[in-house]
């Protein structure tokens, strides 16, 4: 497969509410499409037909959730269903022994097992004996079910999904029992899907996870298309593999950056020349005099090494190494003692508060004043108290600005979208301070929005990029973008998704 092999890592990048290619996705409908006629059919020839009816398709054809909607579409009224599985009730005696035990016949024989139908049908209620993973029957068993459908009107219904392996049996089945020279079995083969219905198929999926189709690109989509041969499983697993794919780098690149070590190669290289030099000064004393007067020549100063990281973790964002030239190093270098105590900052907030709306002025630095060591009494004098903020400035937040003075979009700006409109998703994370920090460092692009969603139970920060008409003309968009950001694969996001996640 590739590096992305945990689930949580998949679904966290697309922000998918669960696997929407699971086999049995939460909240997932029956795709009609080439299905749907099939079901009608197989309910008709269960209420008026005499003959075994089995369904026929290859792996993945999508057997198992047709007969998941046959069970779930019969009227629990007037129906009762036993499903059995010839990977576990192969030859007659153990599959009969089961259906027997399902409705409490008197005894585990094919007799008590037809008697009993007709004490149901006594009650107007029709009996579905159901067989998956039929192709595995021996040919025993396989005839006792069609002997036992031919009985009559009160036998029960038979149905089997099988792959195409069983066609042989099933044509050689005796249909002596059967009236007008019916075959014993009417075999329905399932067909693939369509180039179009595999494109609904894929949107339904998603859609029922939480987001859309604009997370499959056209490339991704003929691949899906000419390896899955449009059988249900088989898209399943192929987009599943190739959204993967997609997303693996990423994640690779994020755990790079969990793994890297704590301690700098440079602190190390000074380590262990430190240590070099103390093992040649022990080798060379000795006999020598101690001198009255050292002078020790002291080494650059070794950065100290935090024990644990302080700076906030951004360890759910999606991100690629920054370039050497803006890379900050984690180690800090020690600092001596001052006897001044440090000037209080402003309110950056605040200040911004006060002047919105009016051209920034230059602010000139505060010098420090740099005096002699001040005799104990006077260091002891506390420092002025500082500056508090005024009321007004307290009462009235400023309002979110990038680093150039322009609006960042925030949550009513979504709102007041097109819903067929599309942005540029930039980075998903759960912090967000590590949200705004990235918007600073890209502040110059045009229409940057943030908002607020919740993935998992947590709260999840979403920064976007532009506004496009529709998904081509967002992903032609990544191509005005910087290297950088080209290099972590934004991918477009419906405006109608962004509104849901904000109700």
């Amino acid at each position: 497969m590739t590096d992305l092999t945990g689930v949580d890592d998949f679904l966290a990048h697309y922000q998918l509410a669960h696997d929407p290619f699971a086999p049995r996705a939460p909240g997932f409908k029956f795709f009609t499409p080439k299905r749907k006629p099939v079901l009608a059919e197989l309910h008709h020839l269960a209420r008026y037909g005499q003959q075994l009816l089995a369904v026929v398709a290859p792996e993945g054809g999508g057997k198992t959730l047709l007969r998941q909607a046959l069970v779930a579409s019969s009227n629990k009224d007037t129906v009762q269903a036993v499903v059995a599985s010839a990977r576990e009730y192969a030859n007659t005696d153990a599959l009969i022994g089961f259906f027997c035990q399902a409705v409490g016949a008197e005894t585990r024989d094919a007799t008590a097992l037809m008697l009993r139908s007709e004490q149901l049908a006594g009650t107007g209620i029709q009996l579905y004996l159901i067989v998956d993973d039929a192709e595995l029957l021996e040919p025993d068993a396989l005839q006792m079910l069609a002997d036992l459908r031919a009985a009559g009107e009160q036998a029960p219904r038979i149905f089997l999904f099988a792959d195409e392996a069983a066609l042989s049996d099933l044509q050689a089945l005796d249909d002596s029992e059967m009236p007008d020279d019916l075959p014993a079995a009417h075999v329905i083969s399932l067909q693939p899907l369509a180039a179009e219905e595999v494109s609904e198929y894929l949107q339904q999926r998603l859609e029922g996870a939480g987001q859309g189709l604009e997370l499959i690109d056209e490339a991704m989509l003929a691949s899906i298309v000419s390896q899955s041969e449009g059988w249900p499983g088989r898209i399943n697993q192929v987009a599943r593999d190739l959204m993967v794919e997609a997303a693996a780098p990423k994640v690779v690149r994020r755990r790079r950056r969990r793994s890297s070590p704590l301690i700098p190669r440079k602190s190390l290289i000074a380590l262990v020349l430190v240590g070099l030099g103390v093992i040649l000064a022990w080798f060379m004393g000795g006999s020598e005099p101690e001198p009255t007067t050292t002078v020790l020549q002291l080494p650059e100063p070794i950065p100290v090494v935090p024990a644990q990281v302080t700076a906030p973790e951004i360890a759910d964002e999606f991100l690629a190494p920054l370039p050497e030239s803006e890379r900050v190093d984690d180690a800090q270098p020690v600092v001596p003692e001052r006897s001044w105590e440090p000037v209080p900052l402003p309110d950056v907030d605040s200040a911004l508060a006060e002047v919105a709306g009016s051209p920034a002025q230059p602010v000139a630095e505060p010098e420090l004043p740099v005096t002699a060591a001040a005799p104990a009494q006077e260091a002891a004098t506390p420092p002025a108290e500082a500056p508090q903020p005024s009321q007004q400035s307290v009462a009235e937040p400023a309002p979110a600005v990038s680093a150039t003075g322009g609006a960042i979009h925030g949550a009513d700006w979504y709102r007041q979208r097109s819903s067929n409109e599309f942005v540029l998703q930039l980075l998903g994370s759960r912090s967000e301070e590590s949200a705004r920090a990235f918007i600073r460092q890209y502040a110059d692009l045009p229409d940057i929005g943030l908002f607020e969603t919740r993935h998992q139970g947590q709260p999840w920060f979403v920064v976007t990029q532009g506004i496009y008409p529709d998904s081509r003309a967002a992903r032609q968009g990544v191509a005005n973008l910087p290297a950088a950001l080209r290099q972590q694969e934004p991918w477009p996001r419906n405006i109608a998704g962004i509104q849901q996640s904000l109700e």
